[in-house]
């Protein structure tokens, strides 16, 4: 089997209609591999109870997963960038899920670590072509196309520890397995259709890349890259510690603080799409000049607020706040037009993942020293440093604006 299958033409390229079926395809190999990100906090008590692990032990599963999917991603762009490379697409999702099943086979905590570190692996090879993929069929609605790819992942993050929690009281740490029968399922699917998801990489000639400075270049995405990371740490510090607050100081249930974060994300999805379709119109910067400062009153009155009416403002948070995901990978693939694929390993595996521990690490300090309401008042101003550094951006791709 080809690893790169004669590609055919994106169907309908060029006429700003997006390529549909693609689209799904893609996504649904996302939601399969943000499925296994989701799952792995599922199955850290499983493992905790079984192998009598430390917390520190048990939090490194997660931080291997998140570690290992993240950080190398820009090396996997970097290869895409250079040729298609479609079996980082399916066979990404099948080592994503095969790594995740056999975790549960593992027999002790270092072979759970390996597993997990393998299915990094595959997490972190899907995502960059995966993306460059996603952003050449969607013709002249990239953020559009790119906010449904998205979508699919979001969807699969959420849907992972739901599918792991329903089969562990079954299956105990055997419910890793249940993840093969998507896994295989998309991944036979996408190597199927390879030949439809095998486009051609853009020479960095014909995109426009030759006669732009790579300084230019450079100062454009790291300046996004710090935008991303204020729109990421303020989402992870959010699920960290929302829940605490809620359960802790103001009389919710486990259950409901559950019910909170699932309506902060379910929100941030829907508003995926929604900020795409609007950044298809103004353009992504103007979109998050305008996007990001409205996150912090939100939140200000989620924290002003008490009881279940205050889970309006959070979800509303959510729903601006993560509207600038899919837009962020675009003007990131704008500002490097020849390395679509490179693009998308820094701002998905870097900007959106990667550079939240920092974050986390902060403010979880702060709310050791100071109280988690504290910790949130400044929680919610990280926006607003987003928005500030946003009005720095190039409004048109580097390109344009060194011609």
């Amino acid at each position: 089997m080809s690893a790169t299958a004669p590609a055919v033409a994106p169907p309908r390229a060029g006429t700003g209609a997006i390529d549909r079926r693609g689209i799904t395809l893609l996504a649904s190999g996302h939601f399969v591999i943000d499925a296994t990100v989701g799952a792995v906090p599922a199955m850290i008590p499983v493992f905790t109870a079984i192998y009598a692990l430390s917390d520190l032990a048990a939090s490194m599963i997660l931080g291997a997963s998140l570690l290992v999917s993240s950080a190398i991603q820009p090396f996997f762009g970097l290869l895409a960038d250079r040729r298609s490379m479609t079996v980082f697409v399916w066979g990404g999702v099948a080592v994503a899920a095969a790594g995740l099943a056999m975790s549960g086979l593992a027999g002790g905590y270092l072979g759970v670590l390996a597993c997990i570190v393998g299915s990094g692996l595959g997490i972190a090879a899907f995502h960059p072509e995966a993306a460059r993929v996603a952003n050449q069929i969607s013709a002249e609605r990239k953020a559009t196309g790119l906010a449904w790819f998205m979508l699919g992942g979001n969807a699969g993050f959420a849907a992972g520890p739901l599918l792991a929690a329903l089969f562990i009281p079954f299956l105990d740490a055997r419910a890793t397995l249940v993840f093969l029968v998507p896994g295989l399922v998309v991944a036979a699917w996408l190597h199927h259709e390879r030949r439809r998801i095998a486009i051609p990489v853009v020479p960095r000639a014909a995109a426009g890349t030759a006669g732009v400075p790579p300084r230019a270049r450079t100062s454009s995405i790291t300046l996004l890259l710090f935008v991303t990371s204020m729109r990421t740490w303020t989402q992870f510090c959010v699920l960290a510690l929302v829940p605490l607050l809620l359960t802790d100081q103001r009389g919710f249930s486990d259950q409901a603080a559950g019910f909170a974060v699932v309506a902060f994300s379910g929100a941030g999805a829907a508003g995926t799409l929604a900020g795409a379709a609007l950044a298809d119109r103004v353009g992504g910067r103007s979109m998050l000049i305008w996007s990001m400062p409205l996150v912090a009153p939100l939140l200000g009155a989620f924290l002003l607020l008490d009881g279940t009416v205050a889970l309006v403002p959070l979800a509303a948070a959510g729903f601006v706040l993560m509207s600038s995901f899919s837009v962020t990978v675009m003007m990131g693939q704008d500002y490097l037009p020849g390395r679509l694929a490179l693009a998308a390993g820094l701002m998905i595996g870097f900007g959106a993942i990667g550079s939240a521990p920092p974050g986390l690490a902060l403010f979880g300090a702060i709310a050791d020293a100071a109280g988690r309401e504290a910790a949130l008042w400044g929680v919610a101003a990280l926006p607003l440093v987003g928005g500030a550094l946003a009005l720095l951006l190039p409004d048109r791709r580097v390109r344009a604006a060194a011609a």
